[in-house]
């Protein structure tokens, strides 16, 4: 009997013991902040590990100090008075050196009850500045804006703003419509700008090749000189003269001895070595047009380098 007593007294023991080693000790998790709370009235902080606490009159908020990631969708009005909903993410901290007076000025609610309002005013006055396209265009410039108004928003209430980060932005349907038909307008003008560039520059080989074409006419037309045309006629002239040509109405006798001294007995042929030199060819051509002038017969040539001789009229 007596065993049995004092085992139940030991057992006793250890159970107020442990009790009091419950509502005694105080484990503070990594990434927390300890606030102590003696008799109602916060008591300062404790940071983490191990700590006591007095039993039934002093007890420990656990205060989270690690990032926390709020997903938001706010719908603001642009400077051009545009409906636009913005969907972001904000990314922050709480001090640890803060939560005390966090969790004594404001609770552990403090997420809804101040982040998200700051959050939200601060959207709506930033993006109240810009027009809804330059939402779009000056991306950049708006998140820095509104991060660098966060960041001073967030440190006074002891937060500490890691980042900010625009999502998306979800427009009305008219709007959106608009968008639409200006990137199409867009792509049919750069469409026609090339098809404006490949029409000019088939225009300009159309004008090349007139100008190179003009230029063979023009140089064609200086070479057609009256030495080029006798010498054109005489690479065709097999030298053979006639022995005598009759006019329309009646004959007429010519003395072709005189022409036959002159004429070669084989076809002539010419060269160009030099511009304005005459060949002997050309001489002797020279002396035949000179005896026919002289028989009363005019000479002329036409395109193709074949002599025509008109016999005076009766």
């Amino acid at each position: 009997m007596k065993m049995l007593k004092r085992w139940l007294l030991i057992g006793g023991i250890v159970l107020v013991v442990g009790v009091l080693l419950a509502v005694t000790i105080r484990i503070v998790p990594p990434g927390h902040t300890g606030v102590r709370v003696f008799t109602g009235q916060v008591g300062g902080s404790a940071s983490e590990g191990l700590h006591l606490v007095v039993p039934f009159v002093e007890s420990m908020q656990m205060m989270n100090n690690r990032t926390v990631a709020m997903e938001m969708t706010t719908e603001v009005v642009t400077r051009d008075l545009q409906a636009v909903r913005m969907n972001y993410i904000v990314n922050y901290q709480l001090n640890s050196d803060a939560s005390a007076n966090v969790f004594q000025t404001i609770g552990t609610g403090y997420e809804s009850v101040v982040l998200r309002p700051i959050v939200e005013e601060t959207l709506k006055d930033i993006t109240a500045r810009y027009a809804i396209e330059e939402l779009i265009t000056e991306r950049a410039r708006v998140s820095t804006d509104i991060t660098s108004t966060l960041q001073t928003a967030f440190t006074a209430r002891g937060f500490t703003l890691e980042r900010f980060n625009i999502v998306d932005f979800q427009f009305s349907v008219e709007f959106a419509t608009a968008i639409e038909a200006v990137r199409i307008a867009e792509q049919n003008a750069l469409r026609a700008e090339q098809d404006l560039t490949r029409v000019g520059h088939e225009a300009e080989a159309d004008r090349e090749r007139a100008r190179a074409q003009a230029d063979v006419l023009r140089l064609q037309a200086q070479e057609l000189t009256d030495t080029n045309l006798v010498a054109m006629w005489l690479e065709k002239w097999n030298g053979v003269l006639p022995t005598f040509m009759a006019g329309d109405t009646q004959g007429v006798m010519i003395n072709m001895s005189d022409l036959q001294s002159v004429a070669p007995t084989a076809p002539i042929t010419t060269t160009n070595e030099t511009q304005g030199q005459d060949t002997s060819a050309q001489v002797q051509l020279q002396s035949l047009i000179s005896i026919l002038t002289e028989n009363g017969i005019d000479v002329t040539f036409d395109d193709n380098g074949s002599a025509v001789l008109t016999l005076p009229e009766e």
